[in-house]
């Protein structure tokens, strides 16, 4: 066996938002796994994926939890400062869905005999859409995000116009739960525990589960830019080999119940990680942590949100340039050499 690499740096400094797909984060440096590999990380809690993106492309941050299409986003220049991002590591898979507030969940609720039967589901939400007094108030979390195209895609296959017939919002996933209870919104497309918390305090339902309408799917990446990773790659590797070791400890279902304890602590999610000990969503997300069709970054679903982002009109064409791009942020040959 090889000895271990000595990082370049060693004190780091990574963000996350409060979402369950931060567990790996979190464990890593509640469990000691960012130790065992000579690093001494802080984690950084933000409010937004757009506070996320800044941190991470002006040098505050070293890395970051990201949702999938991130990097590929900041390497496009998309919205904001042009910045070359990879990821030598997904996070996550899965744990997206869409919610509706109560009120219209319930008259939706009257068609619906089997919630599994996507296609009556989505035409009673199409019904109850065109037949609204107002047009419904729908949020996601960020532009470049698979809620977003998730949501844009669920509304275009049940004929539903987003220019016309809803109103889209970005709301930070803290506050949708607070902004649905309030009347801000009808209803929003976000990732766990936002859904299931909707369901316990009874002030929403949940219509579908982006694995219904996408399959598996990558959702949460370990982000870092291309110079930071040109600049130290024995610390971006050590990084990976920790977070990969706490993403095989999250995926455990024996360490569900420590997991929650950990999330629960004041610096993550606090009180709404530990309201969810013992409770088991009626709708499975299928979202995990760890295995090889989870951890590696698959640039084949680079080229599928290419697509999402041509088909929402934040590309105007695809060509060579662009796609070769994927392959410069999704880096499966690092994630396959190193783990």
């Amino acid at each position: 066996m090889s000895a271990p690499l000595t990082p370049e740096k060693t004190d780091l400094k990574l963000g996350f938002v409060a979402l369950l797909d931060c567990a790996p984060l979190v464990v890593a440096r509640e469990k000691g796994f960012f130790n065992d590999q000579g690093l001494n990380v802080i984690l950084c809690k933000e409010a937004s994926w757009a506070s996320i993106r800044d941190k991470v492309s002006f040098g505050l941050f070293d890395a970051a939890q990201m949702l999938a299409p991130m990097p590929l986003a900041s390497s496009l220049g998309m919205n904001g400062n042009q910045t070359d991002m990879l990821t030598a590591l997904s996070l996550s898979q899965n744990g997206t869905a869409i919610t509706l507030s109560r009120k219209p969940y319930l008259k939706i609720s009257e068609h619906i005999t089997d919630w599994s039967d996507t296609e009556a589901v989505g035409k009673a939400f199409h019904d109850w859409v065109k037949k609204t007094d107002k047009r419904p108030v729908l949020a996601t979390v960020y532009p470049y995000s698979n809620h977003h195209y998730q949501l844009l895609y669920w509304l275009k296959q049940n004929q539903i116009n987003v220019d016309q017939d809803v109103n889209l919002v970005a709301v930070p996933p803290v506050q949708m739960v607070g902004s649905l209870a309030d009347g801000l919104i009808d209803g929003f497309c976000v990732g766990e525990p936002w859904n299931s918390l909707a369901l316990l305090r009874n002030i929403g339902g949940i219509l579908t589960t982006g694995f219904q309408i996408w399959g598996a799917h990558m959702e949460k990446v370990l982000g870092v830019t291309r110079e930071w990773a040109e600049q130290h790659p024995n610390t971006h590797q050590a990084l990976v080999k920790a977070l990969h070791n706490a993403c095989r400890w999250a995926e455990a279902a024996e360490n569900r119940e420590e997991l929650l304890h950990i999330l629960a602590l004041p610096p993550y999610l606090d009180q709404s990680a530990r309201q969810l000990s013992g409770f088991h969503s009626p709708y499975p997300m299928h979202q995990h942590m760890f295995g090889d069709n989870v951890n590696r970054p698959d640039p084949e679903y680079g080229r599928f949100l290419l697509q999402q982002m041509l088909a929402c009109g934040q590309l105007n064409k695809l060509d060579s340039k662009t796609c070769k791009i994927v392959d410069q942020v999704y880096r499966s040959d690092l994630y396959e050499a190193w783990l």
